[in-house]
């Protein structure tokens, strides 16, 4: 049995912007995550597309920053004050924070579900842009914001290739503003994507078929950036009252665990009612780390400020689109506060990982 401060289940941006905040302010923490390393997720589709640039820079190994403790494992069952870690290690906790956030079943270049050290997900990394050179033909299924930032890169480091981004409703971006979807879509076709709209295309024995039509894709690469699913399963065996029917986990206005006075639950795990991006989820775990450090000095804690969408996609290496809360635009400058490193250093930076 080991005992802790907080506990916090997930090292993402939620996970150790909490730890790293709590550690600051004296306050013990054990962060537990099946990796042993923290990855700027939204940096990986460069990496995959053009390695030389982003030189592997997105991933740093816990153990070199992180302040407080840290315990390579998964959490196989939560209770309210006691979690199992795999190897049957018993975890007592005064606090938990929930942030084990989502995973890609289909697209482990997002989130890889078997590359747990760093040096072997960087090997997966380069051994998927071995596989990219040789492709003649790219299929990329889903139209979102991996999807399209995905399109945009192989479609820049790959001119020769013919990439082609199926989405299965009439426009990109779904959630996005009109002009946000427009912009993105004139971008990705000056790169010569083409773009595939109102298919579906699944994998029947090894083969991509369009479930309306009957279409088979004739691609020799295909990604499949569609159907996040919340890592929360450790939930269910004593704590699935707090789960809503899609499996995330409900919190109130202070992202307290619904129901519990000692779970709190934030990044992409959590239905908190805010778009799930890394720079949300910081600053999730920092209003938590705060109300922890607030609530032992008996102070009130107010209740989180949920964010407007805020989002800067960038379609390759030299374009892209922001959307604003009061416009939507391509200004350069702006889109190459992105472009520039992808902001690996601005998040390590703040994580003192750098």
């Amino acid at each position: 049995m080991k005992k802790v401060d907080i506990l916090i289940i997930g090292g993402g941006f939620a996970g150790v912007s909490a730890a790293q905040k709590l550690e600051k302010n004296g306050i013990e923490t054990l962060l537990v995550d099946k990796k042993d390393y923290f990855e700027v997720t939204f940096a990986t589709l460069r990496n995959v597309a053009a390695p030389d640039i982003t030189k592997n820079k997105a991933r740093k190994q816990y153990k070199s920053f992180l302040t407080g403790s840290f315990i390579q494992s998964g959490v196989t069952k939560l209770k309210s004050s006691v979690a199992t870690l795999e190897d049957g290690t018993l975890v007592e906790f005064k606090k938990a924070i929930i942030a084990s956030g989502t995973r890609y079943p289909t697209m482990p270049i997002a989130k890889s579900k078997t590359a747990l050290d760093l040096e072997t997900r960087n090997g997966e990394m380069l051994g998927y842009n071995d596989e990219l050179k040789s492709a003649d033909k790219v299929l990329i299924i889903g139209g979102g914001v991996v999807g399209v930032e995905l399109a945009g890169e192989i479609a820049y480091a790959f001119p020769v290739k013919k990439t082609v981004l199926a989405h299965n409703t009439g426009a990109l971006l779904d959630g996005f503003k009109e002009k946000t979807r427009r912009i993105a879509l004139e971008q990705l076709k000056s790169l010569g994507v083409e773009v595939e709209f109102n298919i579906s295309y699944s994998n029947v024995d090894g083969a991509y078929i369009d479930s309306n039509t009957g279409k088979t894709s004739d691609a020799d690469f295909v990604f499949q950036a569609v159907g996040t699913l919340p890592n929360s399963e450790f939930l269910q065996p004593h704590l699935p009252h707090i789960l809503d029917t899609k499996g995330f986990v409900k919190v109130n206005d202070k992202l307290e665990v619904t129901g519990q006075n000692n779970l709190y639950a934030l990044g992409d795990v959590a239905d908190v009612g805010e778009p799930k991006l890394g720079y949300l989820a910081q600053q999730q775990g920092e209003y938590v780390a705060k109300s922890i450090v607030k609530k032992l000095k008996n102070k009130k804690v107010k209740g989180y400020k949920r964010n407007p969408l805020i989002a800067l996609i960038p379609t390759g290496q030299k374009s892209g689109v922001a959307e604003l809360p009061f416009a939507v635009t391509t200004f350069k400058s702006l889109i190459n506060m992105k472009q520039k490193d992808l902001f690996i250093k601005k998040v390590h930076t703040a994580f003192g990982a750098d």
